[in-house]
């Protein structure tokens, strides 16, 4: 425990020595696009809903269940990907979990029966729930302390974002091409960035704390280079 605890220390220290810089910002912005298409995909339902009730003349039981299945998947997902992104790293539930939303998004939009339709947006949010918690992680571990407060607090500000861009496009494709439209083009956003996403390294945090110190500092190296400074620690 000791060990861990003075590597921690170490990994803090450089953080901090690092900075905020051209990485940090970068990362932000995947981040927070990640956010944005989720908030998306939350949001969009609402929208489609009425048209979904007219195309197949729901009960308000019915169109009650389809709205509330985005959110118990996502309390589903941010129990499980929160807690599995400790044992198998953050990055593979950064990756993961987006392209999980943007599968079943735009599933979502073939559905044939509103317990399809149910189903798939509870499996969105399942992804959606993941998000959140990792992409949260991800990016507060990259952070120098002094300054974690104030840009968590700017991604947060990207789910903002994404609920102004879902009522747009709602309002420009629900009377023109309908709900099933309106659906499949909300999974676009998340599938671009599960793409950039690829090359966002793991969080060196996770991998000292597995003992993989060599890949750490080679992480750490490549932060310090894009921030343009010196790596602190040897």
């Amino acid at each position: 425990m000791a060990e861990v605890t003075v590597r921690e220390w170490t990994f803090d220290e450089a953080i901090r020595r690092i900075g905020f810089g051209a990485f940090q910002r970068r990362l932000m912005i995947i981040c927070g696009a990640g956010w944005a298409a989720d908030a998306m995909e939350v949001l969009l339902i609402a929208f489609a809903l009425p048209a979904v009730i007219r195309e197949w003349g729901l009960t308000k039981a019915q169109a009650g269940f389809i709205g509330t299945a985005i959110f118990l998947g996502m309390l589903a997902g941010a129990w499980f990907w929160g807690t599995i992104s400790d044992y198998i790293g953050r990055k593979t539930g950064f990756q993961a979990t987006v392209l999980i939303d943007s599968v079943f998004g735009f599933l979502s939009a073939l559905s044939p029966n509103y317990l399809v339709l149910a189903l798939l947006r509870g499996l969105t949010g399942f992804g959606v729930g993941g998000t959140l918690p990792v992409d949260y992680s991800i990016f507060a571990e990259y952070l120098p302390t002094e300054k974690r407060g104030r840009y968590l607090v700017y991604l947060e500000s990207f789910w903002a974002l994404g609920t102004i861009a879902a009522a747009g496009l709602a309002w420009l494709v629900v009377p023109r091409w309908g709900w099933r439209v309106l659906l499949a083009i909300s999974a676009l956003p998340g599938i671009i960035v599960y793409f950039i996403r690829r090359y966002v390294p793991e969080s060196p945090r996770y991998l000292l704390v597995e003992g993989r110190e060599a890949e750490a500092r080679a992480v750490l190296r490549e932060v310090a280079a894009q921030n343009g400074v010196e790596f602190p620690v040897e």
